[in-house]
């Protein structure tokens, strides 16, 4: 493409004056400079200019020519942006400068002439409107009717990449209140395929910073913004699964999934770096949030362990001595068996685990041998008096806990099973509480 700009006159002309004259008279346009209208890094690849003739407007009301006024011209400035028509001082009796816009985007057609004595340039826009502007002498524009073709196919071929980004955006959101940032990703995906598109075409089109890479750096800022949501979104979904795991006792799941989140949460943070990001102190809150659960879950099975045994140390009767010392030991077994298989990730010590384990163990057996030898004397009294019903109850009951009593000793090194056996031996049988019965 043309990286500066060439000045075509019909007529004896300043390039300097009609690119930055003070326009105080006898210049291009009333009380102002070319310059003046032109939007951030626009920068003009040919000027031309006509002294009478001004502009011709078509439209479905007729025609209209708006002509300079006197020491004033009018000038078609073809920009890497647009095409700006500017008629100085125009002749309707205000004096002021009028002006038409027609971004590359709105112009269907450009075509260029040449004749005898002068030439035009005609631009039909998208509207159907067409603006002739006429120039002298009987110079060829083809050039300038290139320039202008190719800048409607860059600006369209982005413009299109462009639309179907913001679509694709569209659908990251819709995605994303949804509650689906699975999907959303495949249209961050497929919105940073058309932008990459875009900013290779605007590269091709013109070097530097220009309004083609200013459209695209908006969508560019919209997409960051979606990427940050969606890791959040992500991040929040992983810590309410964490969440329920670690309410059911899943640690190992919970840890894993709450590492997980935390994961999200950085990646959102880390792209919010440099971004106004609305809600980055809620984020913070939420990480905050995550790294202490992350910590609690990592001291759940101890301290659960820990608070079943002291839970159990203070029961006061042996059948509620039976139930806690059961939970007791489940809770120090699951811990030894999470510091085994995690040792870097969860609490405790795995020597005094096996330790406190033994110990549960022992008391579980304790308790279920108390419950038992309860039971046992309940059913001796009961059929020293007759009472044969009581006593096969309570000697049903015995032989039940001394059972769980010899199955727990069975399974750990510091109890002796064998103890229970003889004990079971020893618990009268149905037909001795019947005789009871018959004796009385």
């Amino acid at each position: 493409m043309v990286d500066s700009y060439g000045i075509t006159m019909g007529g004896s002309t300043n390039v300097e004056h009609t690119v930055s004259s003070d326009g105080g008279g006898n210049g291009y346009l009333a009380g102002a400079t070319l310059e003046d209208f032109f939007e951030g890094t626009e920068e003009p690849a040919y000027v031309l200019t006509n002294e009478k003739r001004g502009i011709k407007h078509e439209d479905g009301d007729g025609e209209r020519v708006v002509k300079p006024g006197s020491d004033y011209n009018a000038v078609a400035a073809v920009t890497d942006e647009r095409v700006l028509l500017l008629v100085g001082g125009n002749e309707d009796g205000n004096g002021r400068n009028r002006s038409v816009s027609l971004p590359y985007t709105e112009i269907r057609s450009v075509e260029t002439s040449s004749g005898v004595l002068k030439s035009r340039l005609t631009l039909t826009a998208r509207t159907s409107d067409r603006y002739t502007f006429w120039l002298g002498g009987r110079e060829d524009y083809g050039h300038v009717e290139e320039y202008v073709e190719q800048a409607i196919s860059y600006w369209v071929t982005v413009d299109r990449r462009l639309e179907k980004a913001r679509e694709h955006l569209s659908t990251v959101e819709d995605k994303l209140e949804d509650g689906d940032p699975a999907r959303a990703r495949t249209a961050i995906t497929r919105t940073e395929e058309l932008l990459g598109e875009a900013e290779q075409v605007a590269t091709d089109f013109r070097d530097g910073d220009h309004a083609m890479h200013r459209r695209i750096a908006q969508l560019e800022t919209r997409l960051s913004l979606a990427r940050i949501r969606t890791h959040w979104t992500r991040a929040r979904q992983l810590a309410g699964d964490a969440e329920s795991a670690r309410s059911e006792g899943e640690f190992v799941e919970a840890y894993e999934t709450y590492r997980r989140s935390l994961a999200e949460y950085e990646r959102a943070i880390d792209r919010s770096e440099g971004v106004e990001y609305h809600a980055a102190d809620d984020m913070d809150a939420e990480v905050a949030g995550v790294e202490k659960a992350i910590d609690e879950v990592a001291g759940a099975p101890l301290r659960e362990a820990t608070e079943a045994c002291e839970a159990a140390t203070d029961a006061t009767d042996p059948e509620t001595a039976v139930d806690r010392w059961e939970t007791a030991l489940d809770a120090c077994h699951d811990a030894l068996a999470l510091v085994l298989r995690r040792e870097d990730v969860f609490d405790g010590d795995p020597d005094s685990l096996r330790f406190q384990v033994e110990w549960a163990a022992q008391k579980l057996v304790e308790a279920h041998e108390a419950v038992a030898d309860e039971a046992r004397d309940r059913g001796d009294s009961a059929r020293e008096t007759g009472d044969g019903a009581t006593a096969s109850e309570a000697y049903d009951r015995a032989r039940d806990h001394y059972e769980a009593a010899r199955q727990v000793a069975g399974e750990f090194r510091s109890c002796d099973p064998e103890r229970f056996e003889r004990a079971l031996a020893d618990v009268p049988g149905a037909d001795d509480a019947e005789a009871v019965d018959a004796r009385a």
